[in-house]
């Protein structure tokens, strides 16, 4: 059974195709297949596979294991993923994902950060805003005065932008100003459930309202602001599966 760790991991991550969400791939898909790919996507490998079970991914992204093998037919046909079937070596039946990188194009994709399901934020997310946090991280973009990424130059006499690629490899959010109606267009879901969708991701530390006296819009977090307490977590996890373990202590029958 998964365990949150008390170590999450705030480096690793795979490249979201923003083909996907520009082509409205994304957006039809249903609202379970939403909320599983990113979970399978982040545990790819460096030869493209990814084999989390359908448990670890239940425990993720917050949904049932009947809801998450829903989720996963609905990926069948989903651009940049193939789903085989195979038996382990312990004779289980499991799962072989393979997930294709996108082409490394300026601009093609963008990194999608384990820490968001490992923090326990993505699995607190409803539905909704699984589906709008990628589509709000596709149109964010990075601004560095709103972003407030100066330092101080002595010799100059004032500000100036300080290594510009280093600081945008590091930073912790972009910025949105994309409007409700488009917002919820690109991530299929009805423009009056966005605003449920933008509450969750601020409550769940993803999101948080920006304005000032020239823009309004969204801090977008590449990872949550805060996590969730770990012993919460896997607590959670084992109320969710007691029955199980419930079933699985009891003594199995002995032939005669």
């Amino acid at each position: 059974m998964y365990h949150f760790k008390e170590e999450w991991n705030r480096r690793g991550h795979f490249w979201f195709d923003k083909k996907l969400i520009e082509n409205k791939n994304w957006a039809i898909l249903s609202k379970a297949s939403k909320s599983v790919f990113p979970v399978i996507a982040s545990h790819r490998n460096e030869k493209g596979e990814a084999f989390p079970g359908e448990q670890a991914i239940a425990i993720l992204s917050g949904l049932s294991d009947k809801t998450v093998r829903q989720g996963i037919r609905g990926l069948e046909d989903f651009p940049g993923i193939e789903i085989q079937n195979y038996v382990t070596k312990r004779g289980r039946r499991s799962k072989r994902y393979k997930i294709d990188k996108p082409p490394e194009v300026q601009g093609r994709s963008f990194p999608f950060y384990r820490g968001v399901f490992e923090g326990g934020n993505w699995l607190h997310l409803i539905p909704s805003a699984q589906a709008l946090y990628p589509v709000m991280r596709y149109f964010g973009y990075f601004d560095s005065v709103v972003c407030e990424i100066y330092l101080y130059e002595e010799d100059a006499g004032g500000y100036d932008l300080h290594d510009f690629d280093a600081v945008y490899k590091d930073r912790k959010w972009d910025f949105c100003i994309a409007e409700l109606d488009i917002l919820a267009e690109y991530a299929g879901i009805s423009k009056r459930s966005v605003y449920d969708a933008l509450r969750s991701l601020g409550d769940n530390h993803l999101i948080e309202n920006y304005s000032d006296e020239d823009l309004v819009g969204w801090k977008v977090f590449l990872l949550p602001t805060t996590i969730y307490n770990r012993d919460y977590l896997n607590e959670k996890t084992r109320d969710k599966y007691r029955h199980l373990n419930a079933r699985l202590g009891k003594k199995l029958p002995v032939m005669a």
